[in-house]
């Protein structure tokens, strides 16, 4: 597709007069090519992005600054950034790596509780990528300095923001402690998770561990970060229906990929397997959270 008639007519620059779009053409396409080249993994259609990308132009420029204008961006940045704010989910998760895991680490030097910062990140990524009537606050991003710089201060006035008010009721820190068993536990299940446990827990890792990233981002927002399926469709901009569709279905592979992998490693039959995962049905959340909770911030 000609990007520069798309850039022009979206980045106020009709009626500069003779605007030579061929020249422009060019310049557009290798800024397309350096985002793409950034995030290969994340489809982004290319009109979505040379539209976000004009909206963030300086009005009126002229055709002379044009090239050294578009030197200012950071393509790769602003691609993804795009790309959140359509919520693509490949987008969303690598945004989580890149970005979101380094929220603590700009938290540092406040020395806050690590359920405070947990607290602060899930409000960063709330106010960032959840889609209310308008579009997410990420859009907001203009490519111009780093998205990590962006995020970082973003992060701060978060967290001053909270440090401001008094803590609200039922905070992370409470639902955390929601995942710790009951002292009163089944003797039979400490039983047979003494036995099995170093296998169960390496089973489990492993079958997480080949879930697309997608799933895997998926469920560590709501294992991890305690979004509930409301809070979870406006990020991904689906109904609750399909989120619980797409929960579900993450889940059922991770138990159905441990299932496999406990049969091979203890040679176990199907029937004795299937005994030993409905006795560990109920903790199985508990270990996948605290496995979530790990690979998060061991990255």
């Amino acid at each position: 597709m000609a990007f520069a008639p798309l850039f022009l007519a979206h980045a106020g620059c009709r009626g500069l007069g003779d605007v030579p779009p061929e020249s422009l053409e060019p310049l557009l396409v290798r800024f397309w090519r350096a985002g793409c080249e950034r995030w290969p993994d994340i489809a982004l259609a290319p009109d979505t992005f040379i539209r976000h990308l004009a909206l963030h132009f300086p009005r009126r420029t002229a055709p002379d600054e044009w090239e050294s204008l578009l030197t200012q961006f950071v393509p790769g940045d602003l691609y993804l950034a795009c790309a959140c704010a359509q919520s693509l989910p490949a987008a969303l998760a690598a945004f989580e790596r890149h970005h979101m895991s380094g929220v603590g680490a700009a938290l540092a030097h406040m020395r806050l509780p690590s359920s405070v910062v947990d607290e602060i990140r899930q409000r960063v990524r709330e106010r960032l990528l959840v889609r209310t009537d308008t579009a997410p606050r990420i859009a907001e991003y203009s490519g111009r300095g780093t998205l990590s710089n962006w995020v970082r201060v973003v992060s701060l006035r978060t967290a001053l923001s909270l440090l401001r008010k008094p803590h609200e009721e039922g905070s992370l820190s409470d639902a955390l402690l929601e995942l710790v068993p009951s002292p009163d536990a089944d003797p039979e299940v400490e039983i047979i998770q003494r036995r099995y446990q170093d296998e169960f827990r390496r089973a489990l890792e492993d079958a997480f561990a080949i879930l697309p990233s997608e799933h895997r981002y998926l469920l560590r927002l709501h294992f991890v970060d305690r979004l509930s399926t409301p809070k979870l469709a406006p990020l991904f901009n689906v109904n609750q229906s399909t989120v619980s569709r797409w929960l579900q279905s993450a889940q059922q592979a991770v138990h159905d990929e441990t299932r496999r992998l406990l049969m091979e490693r203890l040679d176990l039959s199907s029937q004795e397997v299937t005994s030993l995962l409905r006795t560990v049905e109920s903790h199985i959340h508990l270990s996948l959270s605290r496995i979530l909770n790990e690979t998060l911030h061991s990255k």
